[in-house]
């Protein structure tokens, strides 16, 4: 799904080599109960696609994004659609998990139905490495809730403009993250998610360090560094490559859902998947199996009547 493109400016992304599906909102609910968990953890760009995650599983596009339960009326109508996204102001009102929409969104009044409430997802916001305690306490706290569950707890994980592109911050967080995913002995696979394109409106000081350039370079790049930790990646610059961005480096509601989608798509390939931490220990499914094999090769020691 990286690959691909637009033919033409602002035209559909059409990937190469493969296809993906948009899924409705009662195929994704099928999506997440194979998982305990996902836990998408990254900057501004990553929390825009947990909003149009958000979206989909409330089938609200209007302000499916955000809290709206808690929000003035001028605010529910100046934070509509795009503005959920692109709009400054409106970004601090964004859903960060789904336990505030099971304890809020009752489908009456200002509030949307939310389907797929059996399964935990959450947002964790990070600008660099190490990240705060409090978001590995949070972390290691959905880990270790079902120790002895074989479902897989997907990561979903981006560091881009929040770091200034910086690939040593982006390897850290890698590493910090795969430590402690290895350390819990749970089968978790983690997506590297590589950054937007640059839009045409991206402003001149920030070519050089923020450029098409560099972002391929840097895509480039991280798709390897993940790649040599055992991650899968998913990059982001093809599809916005020709896409209307509103400052440079943000984009709007659509590219948001279908970015979601693709994430969405990714996620089926978790399912089985086998965790193997960098020291070769296995985590979780993997884990489960393996003694399960041992103990069938264990000879039974014979009784005496």
């Amino acid at each position: 799904m990286s690959g691909g493109g637009r033919h033409g400016f602002d035209a559909p992304f059409y990937p190469a080599g493969c296809h993906y599906r948009w899924y409705s909102t009662a195929e994704i609910c099928m999506i997440l109960d194979r998982f305990d968990a996902v836990v998408f953890i990254g900057d501004s760009m990553l929390q825009n696609i947990y909003a149009a995650f958000n979206m989909l599983l409330r089938e609200n596009i209007a302000i499916g994004g955000l809290k709206q339960w808690g929000m003035a009326e001028p605010d529910r109508i100046n934070c509509r659609c795009d503005h959920q996204i692109i709009r400054r102001g409106c970004t601090q009102f964004t859903v960060q998990n789904s336990e505030e929409l099971r304890g809020n969104d009752g489908g009456s009044g200002n509030r949307s139905p939310y389907y797929c409430d059996r399964t935990l997802h959450i947002y964790l916001p990070i600008s660099g490495s190490p990240a705060p305690d409090e978001l590995h306490n949070t972390f290691n706290t959905i880990l270790g809730k079902n120790p002895e569950s074989y479902k897989p707890i997907p990561v979903i994980h981006s560091l881009s403009l929040a770091s200034s592109l910086s690939w040593p911050a982006a390897t850290s967080s890698m590493d910090e993250w795969v430590t402690l995913a290895d350390a819990s002995l749970r089968n978790v696979p983690i997506l590297w998610v590589g950054p937007n394109a640059a839009g045409h409106l991206k402003p001149p000081g920030q070519i050089l360090s923020q450029g098409n350039n560099a972002l391929w370079h840097y895509t480039a790049g991280m798709a390897k560094e993940a790649g040599s930790r055992g991650l899968d990646s998913l990059g982001m610059y093809n599809l916005t490559l020709q896409a209307t961005s509103w400052d440079g480096s943000g984009y709007g509601q659509k590219v948001a859902l279908v970015q979601a989608m693709m994430v969405g798509n990714h996620q089926l390939a978790f399912e089985g998947r086998i965790h193997v931490s960098r020291d070769g220990k296995k985590g979780g499914l993997a884990y489960v199996l393996e003694m399960g094999h041992r103990f069938l090769q264990t000879p039974v020691a014979s009784s005496s009547g």
